[in-house]
């Protein structure tokens, strides 16, 4: 499949730039990439069927859409960090820390890609669709579930700024969950299935499956300009 040979050209790519030659190697011939790819894959067909302007054209995603890059460089150090992938499992902390450093530069080459910041060590399901992403910070401890859809500018994260304690602090995002651009949630809070999250809310307690949440405006006014 086309579309399988250009995620492992792109995920080869991040290796071979972030990774040491010997161990750029050793996970490209490995079960590890294979697998990433697929999930890449499933995530580049819901980014396709469901944005209007990718006309469904999977290429088109994989090759021109910057937003997508950040989660395929997500999937590949995720994947890296996954404590029973074959990579490092039963070499010691000593060589998960020379790993855990390849997928942190892994991730900041998708920062710099595409300008949005996705965690490493964030949990994120299948058919994971970040749209229009410049800006958007996924925190560490995140979890997203399945199918769901971000815009830009978004931020999950903690309630403080400095200071935070090492646990869980970051949001947990239901699946089929919608979340408009600029949209702001913050804590250790549940957004349930299929909720639908809009711009520029700013949310801060559990929100129950199948919500709406908007921000109404108290004052807008059109005025027409005579010249």
């Amino acid at each position: 499949m086309e579309e399988l040979e250009v995620i492992n050209i792109q995920l080869q790519s991040a290796l071979w730039e972030c990774c040491s030659p010997q161990f750029a190697k050793k996970i490209s011939g490995s079960s590890i990439l294979k697998n990433t790819a697929k999930k890449i894959l499933n995530d580049a067909i819901a980014f396709s069927a469901k944005d209007p302007a990718a006309s469904n054209n999977i290429l088109r995603v994989l090759n021109s859409y910057t937003s997508f890059k950040a989660v395929l460089h997500y999937r590949l150090a995720h994947a890296l960090l996954n404590k029973e992938g074959a990579c490092w499992n039963g070499k010691g902390e000593a060589a998960f820390l020379e790993i855990a450093s390849y997928a942190d530069l892994i991730s900041s080459r998708g920062k710099l890609l595409s300008g949005a910041e996705i965690h490493n060590k964030s949990l994120i399901g299948q058919r994971f669709v970040l749209d229009h992403g410049v800006g958007t910070v996924i925190g560490e401890t995140t979890i997203i579930g399945n199918d769901c859809y971000i815009l830009g500018g978004v931020t999950l994260g903690a309630v403080g700024i400095a200071g935070n304690q090492n646990c869980k602090r970051h949001p947990i995002i239901g699946n089929k969950v919608q979340i408009g651009a600029f949209a702001r949630i913050f804590g250790c809070v549940h957004i349930g299935e299929g909720s639908f999250i809009g711009p520029h809310c700013i949310v801060t307690q559990d929100i129950p499956a199948y919500s709406v949440v908007t921000v109404r405006a108290k004052l807008q006014v059109t005025r027409l300009c005579r010249t």
